[in-house]
Formats: C-alpha cells, structure tokens, sequence
C-alpha cells in the first residue's frame, strides 16, 4: 500500500533540498543538515502506517513487508554504490580506500552507521572526504524497519499508543545522556536517534484531517522549521534544534497544511523533487566527496554548482530508469533475476577494486601513509589517569619521558629510529597537550573531556615525582587548539587566553618538572600549514599518481618556508616565549624537512605527514634518522 500525499512529497523536498544546500556549501541555510531529522519523521510515519493498517486487517506479513522495502530501496542504492566502486579507485588513497571498502560492506549489510562510528575517531579520516558517509541515515532507517513489526507486535494494539510513546521518551533521554559521553555514538546509533522515527510512528496512530475552516498548522510549523534550518538555537546535534524539526514536520504530518498542497505551477517542480528525493540523496554525496578528495582546499564554487547541476541529472536516471523499473515487480524471485543487472556491475566493481589494492600492497609509503601514529602502542593514547603501561616503555626503568599529545606519540618512532640512552616512556593523550590549568573542549568532545586532560596531566607530574630516574622529560603539543578552539580551565570554565597566559601555563608546567631535578626540552610541532592544507593526503596522491588540485601547495607537495613562517606566526610566538620563560632550548622540527625557501612534504619518495600536522610512521622515521633524535633530546634538555 503506498500513502500519496502531496504536502509528504513537498515536505520530501524541503528535506533534501536543505541537506543539499548545507553539503554544497551554498548560502542560506547554517543547519540543513537536518533535513535527515525531517526525513526519518516522515519514514517513521509511512512505514507504521502501513505496518498498524495492515496488521490491524490481519493482512500484516513480515516477508510481503520486507520485500517492498527491499524493491523500493535495494535497485537505487545498488546502482550508486556499482558506479561509486569503479570510480574510487582514480579517487581515493589507499588508506581511504581500506576505509571505503569498510563502509561498502557495512552498506550492504545494513550497517553503514556502525562502520562510520567505529571510524570516527581522533586519528581517522576527515568524514567529509567519504564517499559513503550518507548511507548510516540509510541503514537506520533499515534498522527501524527491521525493529518495527516486532516492537508493535510485542506490545500488543492494546498498549500501541502507550508503548511507542515510551519508547520514545526512553530514546529521547538516552540521546541526550549519550550525548555527553559518545556524540558519535549518540549521532550513529539506532537508539538514540530512533525517536526521531518513532515520533513519526506515533503519528501513524491517528491521523487528524486539515479542514478549510481549521487553523492551518503551516503558519506554526513552518516558520520554527525554517528557523532551525536557517539558525537553529543549539550547537549541539541531535538535540533541540532536532527536536523542534521533528516537531514541526510531526505537526504538518497530523494536521497538513495547505501551504504544502497547493497545485499552482511553481509547486510543481518541488513535487518533482520529493518524487526524486531518495535518488538524488543517493547521488548528490559521492560527487561532492570525490571532488574534495581532489581538491586539497576548498573546491571551487563553480564546480560546486556543476557537481550539483549533475545531482539532479543522475537523480532523474535513477528515478526513471532503476526506481521505477524495480517498483512494481511482483515476487522475490523476480526481483533477483531483474537485480542481476546491478549486482554484476557491482561485483566487477568490487573485484577490481581488490586488484587495484592488491597491485598497491607493495608501495609501503602510500599504503601506510595514513596508518594512526599512536606511538608505541595504540594504548598508549590514555583515557584516564596516566598508566606506567609496559606497552609504552622501551626499557624496564626509561631515562627520558615523552609527554604532551599526538604531536608527542608521532616522536617515538623519530626515537625508536634513532634511541636515546637509557629508554624512553611515553605518556600521552590526544589533543591534550602538557598544561595543568588550561585544556582544548571541543563542542563534539564529552562535556567534561578538558578536565579529565588536566588530571591526566597532574597524574604524570605525579608519576614523575615517584620516578627520580626519569632524569629528561620531551615536551610535545599542538598549541594552536589553544588559539582556534573552545579552552577551559581546571574547574571546567571556559577561558580565552591569550600567547602570553598559553606561554606561562607551559612556564609553570616547566617549573614544576625543574623542581624535582628533570632537564627538560621543549620539541615543536611539524612544519605545517593549517588544518586546511592536507600535507599528508598530498603526498600520498602523489606517491600514487592520484589526479590532485590545489592551489597552496607546489606540484611536488612541498610549500615556502615563508608561507609557514607566517601562517604559524602566532605558534611560533608562543614557542619562542615558552623557551624564554621557561629557560629552556627547544628542538625546531622544521629543520627536518625545510631550508632558507622551501619544506618538502615527499622525501625519499616517502609521504612524510599523514595529515595536515602528524608525521606519517615511515616520515617519523625518517625524522629520527635526519636529525638523530633521541641523542639530540638528551643533549638539549636542560
């Protein structure tokens, strides 16, 4: 049974013209990305409808139900994901290309949003840069639907409404305490985010007619829906501003609004919009991913508007020659034989991308290009206080310590490669650099993950005042977080320092470690750009002949020493005030790579970022052999 309702298919096309334009990057809308929001309260409806109707006939059959879902999703995403696999492989590096086929498989198995959670931590690619990124909405949505018939069915018609309502609220507040401890998993996972779809079932229960003499609910809904679009009210996702779409489009569903029903010209093309909806939300992502994978930088607004002009025309193919051709083929078996015609292309697809990486396994740089630096051991990267971990030791009683971030984990292949006397141990934590009264808080991270830095931090002060032998101490950190991004101090407060309090934070850190008798030298990050400039991804293209624009960078990757000099000025200053402070020298990295004009990015044919500021494990290597690290940290501690 399908529910044609002309108000849905407008709503449809508010709903994917808004993640379009916030994709696109085009003016107007700060938050169209909640659109998705709009969308799973119109699914969440539609499905229950025919869910509650039929099983309130005795006509509900599982089997029926999946494979009308099956023919009305499986052909569109098919064909997209066959067309996306062949194009890869002239796109993507080898380390996005593992991610790639991670997330084809999570795709074809329904659960795109798991592999995307799992992949979204500190050290994994940018989010924007997958091709695949969109389809988690989609194996959501499946999930739900797999979910469903078997929640209504437990419950009972007596219990429908008061169960769906309950399942709702416990989402809801899951959602939102998830929120504070994994915002990737409360964005990702079905039961935070299943009340954006259970509030459209809910819908389903009862369905309140419009009337021309009634109010008309489009003058309420209408403008909170296009100011959350526009504005919203919150910084955080999902949470208010995803309640107050869902709301709004839950309020047009049950009361629909004549201002979505019109039948006057220009409504027309909307209609066609929410035909195509679901093929153009297919197509419109791949094309803009691939491009920024091109593009180092930002991608430019000309091709932009091309890549979206393209969108609508592969939506239409896809709408007119796989949506509708699959729409009505009556059994399973049916649908296999007519899906032939897509799994082929999508199986060769896959089986030369395997060869493509197979004929690479052998190009050591690129491949491991990409590969997290996490120092001696991933679990070196601590969440909690610091832990003396054997894992992060090179000798039972180490005489130097590492200590700050990422930008100190990518030093200890530098020190393996060239060892300093006695051992080393490592104490770090991402973006969580040595101060003990300031610390990064980004909106994305756990509201109290700035504190838990500065405890981790008092934590290795303490360890190092138990540990006499540990007579050197390194000091690494990316010091522009304290510049670019929200700051707190030790009680949670947000504060806004400037280079002088950053300076003398790290003085007192320094003071400290020189009261117990440690000599200490201070290792500066990378020569680097900004987080807009991708070094690493630069090079690895490179290593692989990948087609790459850019417009910062030389065609060899590498940039001017000048260029950096003043794009890290305000760094630099830091750095140059800290020794000062401090009384301490400090190990220049850019000497590694850089002379009077220029700093290379490709060495020995070796990428040496693996981003825009971490060394690749091969580039670290080759930084401790240049330089001889670990004998240069002994001898310049002080």
């Amino acid at each position: 049974m399908r529910i044609l309702r002309t108000d849905i298919q407008i709503l449809r096309a508010i709903a994917v013209l808004s993640v379009l334009v916030f994709h696109f990057d085009l003016p107007g809308l700060q938050k169209g990305f909640l659109g998705v929001d709009i969308f799973f309260v119109i699914s969440g409806y539609l499905m229950s409808r025919v869910i509650i109707d039929e099983m309130d006939t005795g006509r509900f059959s599982p089997a029926s139900f999946y494979f009308r879902r099956a023919r009305r999703l499986l052909p569109a995403a098919m064909a997209m994901f066959a067309l996306v696999t062949a194009v890869v492989p002239f796109a993507l590096t080898m380390g996005a290309l593992r991610d790639y086929v991670q997330q084809l498989l999570g795709a074809l198995a329904f659960g795109a949003n798991l592999v995307l959670w799992a992949q979204s931590g500190y050290f994994d690619g940018q989010a924007t840069l997958k091709p695949l990124l969109h389809t988690w909405s989609l194996a959501l949505e499946e999930q739900y639907y797999f979910v469903l018939p078997l929640a209504l069915a437990l419950i009972g018609r007596r219990w429908r409404a008061a169960g769906l309502v309950g399942l709702l609220l416990a989402s809801l507040l899951a959602c939102q305490w998830w929120l504070g401890r994994d915002p990737s998993g409360a964005f990702y996972l079905l039961p935070t985010r299943a009340w954006e779809l259970l509030l459209g079932s809910v819908c389903a229960l009862r369905r309140v007619e419009a009337t021309s003499k009634g109010f008309d609910s489009g003058w309420l809904w209408l403008p909170i829906m296009a100011w959350c679009l526009l504005r919203g009210v919150d910084s955080v996702h999902p949470r208010t501003d995803a309640l107050l779409v869902c709301l709004s489009t839950a309020g047009l569903i049950l009361q629909p609004s004549r201002m979505l029903q019109s039948t006057r010209p220009w409504m027309r093309p909307l209609q066609w919009i929410g035909d195509v909806s679901y093929s153009l939300y297919l197509v419109h992502w791949p094309l803009i991913a691939l491009a920024k994978n091109i593009w180092l930088q930002k991608v430019p607004d000309t091709v932009l508007w091309a890549l979206l002009g393209l969108s609508f025309v592969l939506a239409q193919l896809s709408y007119q020659y796989v949506e509708q051709r699959y729409r009505n083929v009556p059994t399973p078996q049916a649908l296999l034989r007519h899906m032939v015609w897509l799994l082929v292309p999508l199986l060769l697809a896959m089986g030369a991308l395997a060869l493509h990486m197979h004929n690479h396994s052998q190009a050591g740089g690129a491949a491991q290009g990409q590969q997290p630096v996490y120092g001696f051991d991933a679990r070196c990267d601590q969440e909690g206080d610091f832990e003396p971990l054997p894992a992060c030791m090179n000798a039972p009683r180490p005489h130097t310590m590492v200590w700050g971030d990422s930008y100190a984990m990518h030093l200890i292949p530098a020190l393996q490669a060239s060892p300093p006397d006695g051992g080393v141990i490592q104490a770090t934590r991402s973006a969580c650099g040595p101060s003990l009264d300031m610390a990064r808080q980004s909106p994305k991270d756990p509201p109290d993950r700035g504190q838990r830095c500065i405890q981790f931090n008092r934590s290795v002060l303490a360890y190092l005042r138990q540990h006499p032998e540990i007579d050197v101490v390194a000091l690494s950190g990316r010091w522009q977080y304290y510049f670019d991004d929200p700051v707190v101090d030790a009680r949670g407060r947000f504060i806004h320092p400037g280079p002088h309090e950053i300076a003398a934070s790290f003085a007192r850190v320094v003071q400290q470690l020189k009261a117990m008798h440690k000599r200490v030298v201070l290792v500066s990050p990378p020569a680097l750009l900004g987080p807009d400039v991708d070094l690493g991804r630069c090079g690895q293209r490179a290593a692989q002949g990948l087609l790459t624009m850019m417009s910062t960078l030389q065609t060899d990757c590498a940039f001017d020493r000048h260029q950096f000099e003043t794009r890290q000025a305000r760094t630099l200053a830091v750095l140059a005030e800290s020794q000062s402070m401090a009384g301490i020298d400090m190990i220049a990295l850019d000497n590694f790579n850089c002379d009077e004009a220029r700093c290379v990015s490709v060495m020995n044919k070796v990428p040496l970022y693996r981003d825009a500021g971490h060394y690749s494990l091969e580039g670290a290597r080759l930084l401790g052999q240049g330089l001889q690290l670990g004998p240069l940290v002994r001898a310049s501690a002080r």
